[in-house]
């Protein structure tokens, strides 16, 4: 998404069409000779390993062989700063199909007719990116006066992000008071504190920003349960209408090309090298490799079959629009392709119509069907373990395995409620590993992951099956505890600052020894929102951080 520190952002192209009758007459010569269906594909932005699967559909003949002529045409802007819509290309008929995002369903909702053919990637790259210079990591640390670049509405960008905007809802962050100003997708602005928030791909600009010597700091809307997917590829209705057969070939193809891509990625980067013009020579190799490892995480290929379409979270992805205001009514149905099955009887009708033996008919029957419900069944079996991976992703964090943030606010908010209705106690408690950036400094990213996973592992051997543990952010972590009183929950809460005081992390025949501070509150009588509670705790965990660390700090009714 940004450009590097070496090179301008504007790619100089020049377009030259010649209309004459002897060009025309040329072209649709070489179109005839060659006997391939002439179509072309519009990417999003500059050539890069984000769209590995098109290009290695083109060299290794995936395409020739479904009979397509393909051109991939690069996105980004063009010569007058306006930025190239794939949309726009494909509804005009400039390119038949293109890469895109989910923002795709809301001009689906408003009339135009796009069609999904599949989505590449199982989860957006999308981010929010800032460095450990600013000293946040959470959206609510946002504030009025910390200048930030997001494409937020009416910043000047013809597109908006979703994403950013459901996230910073779910944050309670008002866009009206931020300080914000349109992206300039300058990486340079962001290292020099021009700006403190910028929006990012994961697959891109955090390895830029170690490059030029910084830690960048990653906030993800997926901590919010913002999780939508990432690049899919779409056409428009009429193309689907009128050559369904162009289209499903084109698919397969390109399908057929992600798989190779990602089981080649160092002959596919090599290729890109060669074939393609990236935005500069900072997008070398090492990049493209980099970049293919982390689209590998988002495609999430080991589980679930490259293209899936699964229409109950677009349902999901819909009802989050709805709720930004950004559509109102839509029809899936019209925007999700549904290639038709295989059918296996035109395949066999012919050789079946020579069988003249009653039997052998009926055999083939019977095994026809045996073989057709046990596929069917296997494919169920596959969904399901597919719906439960996606269901797991969304609600555990990755890192450590427990419970992520989202899964916290909805049960902090449910508890609060229940709390409030039948007059029961419940706690609070905030923890935050003490100096830990020191961690990652002396020993390195790695060996802070192992301090974090140990950290919840020790942890959660200590609490009830009814208490929620989650990592809330970062390497700060929060337990909900329903039904317990303030008391009770300090008693517990010394339990965890002795075992982590205690805990030696084994990294590389290194014992890393860490602490943490942490601050308890209970349900008060003058608490009116679940934001009452979640602050007093916060706050607390900030006074225990002032005492000197490896502390308790506790709140109650007296203290408040």
């Amino acid at each position: 998404m940004f450009k590097s520190t070496q090179s301008l952002f504007y790619r100089n192209r020049c377009l030259i069409v010649v209309f004459t009758a002897l060009g025309l007459l040329f072209a649709s010569t070489v179109k005839a000779d060659s006997g391939l269906k002439p179509v072309t594909l519009q990417l999003q932005w500059h050539h890069q390993f984000q769209f590995a699967g098109y290009y290695a559909a083109l060299a290794k003949g995936f395409y020739e062989e479904a009979g397509l002529e393909v051109t991939i045409k690069d996105g980004g802007y063009d010569n007058n700063g306006r930025a190239i819509l794939p949309e726009a290309e494909v509804l005009f008929n400039r390119a038949q199909f293109g890469s895109t995002r989910t923002d795709l369903l809301i001009n689906h909702s408003q009339g135009v007719p796009f069609v999904v053919l599949a989505n590449i990637m199982q989860h957006s790259p999308f981010i929010f990116l800032t460095t450990d210079q600013f000293n946040f990591k959470r959206l609510e640390d946002i504030g009025t006066q910390r200048p930030i670049s997001l494409n937020l509405p009416g910043s000047g960008d013809q597109r908006i992000d979703a994403e950013a905007i459901a996230a910073l809802k779910v944050a309670g962050v008002n866009l009206t008071k931020l300080n914000n100003h349109f992206p300039t997708w300058e990486l340079d602005d962001l290292l020099a504190g021009h700006t403190q928030l910028a929006p990012a791909y994961s697959t891109d600009e955090p390895y830029f920003v170690k490059k030029a010597g910084q830690i960048p700091v990653v906030i993800q809307p997926r901590d919010y349960g913002i999780d939508f997917y990432g690049d899919l590829l779409f056409t428009r209705q009429s193309m689907l209408d009128k050559q369904p057969e162009i289209v499903k070939k084109f698919r397969t193809a390109s399908i057929k090309g992600w798989k190779y891509a990602m089981e080649h990625t160092d002959e596919i980067a090599e290729l890109i090298l060669k074939n393609y013009a990236t935005r500069n020579e900072a997008y070398d190799k090492d990049f493209l490799i980099y970049e293919a490892e982390k689209i590998k995480e988002l495609m999430n290929s080991d589980v679930i079959e490259i293209g899936y379409i699964n229409k109950e979270r677009w349902q999901k992805i819909a009802e989050i629009y709805q709720s930004l205001g950004l559509i109102s009514d839509v029809n899936l149905d019209s925007f999700l392709y549904n290639p038709e099955p295989v059918n296996q009887w035109e395949s066999y009708k012919h050789w079946l119509q020579l069988l003249i033996i009653p039997f052998l008919i009926a055999a083939g029957i019977i095994w026809y069907l045996f073989s057709l419900t046990m596929a069917l069944k296997r494919e169920i079996l596959k969904r399901q373990e597919a719906e439960k991976t996606l269901k797991n992703q969304a609600e555990l964090d990755s890192l450590t395995g427990i419970s992520n943030r989202y899964v916290f606010q909805q049960n902090l908010e449910k508890e609060f409620a229940r709390a409030r209705r039948y007059q029961q106690p419940f706690s609070l408690m905030i923890m935050d590993i003490d100096l830990f950036k020191e961690v990652n400094d002396n020993y390195g990213h790695q060996a802070g992951d192992e301090v974090l996973r140990s950290l919840a592992r020790v942890t959660k051997d200590l609490l009830r099956n009814s208490d929620l543990f989650a990592r809330y952010g970062g390497e700060e972590f929060v337990v909900l505890l329903p039904s317990t009183s303030l008391s009770e929950t300090l008693y517990l809460a010394k339990r965890i600052l002795h075992t982590n005081r205690h805990n030696a992390v084994v990294y590389n025949d290194l014992n890393i020894r860490y602490t943490i501070s942490i601050g308890v509150t209970e349900i008060l009588d003058s608490d009116t929102t679940v934001e009452d509670v979640f602050k007093r705790s916060d706050d607390l965990l900030y006074d225990a951080k002032d005492a000197g660390r490896d502390c308790i700090r506790l709140g109650s009714a007296s203290s408040a």
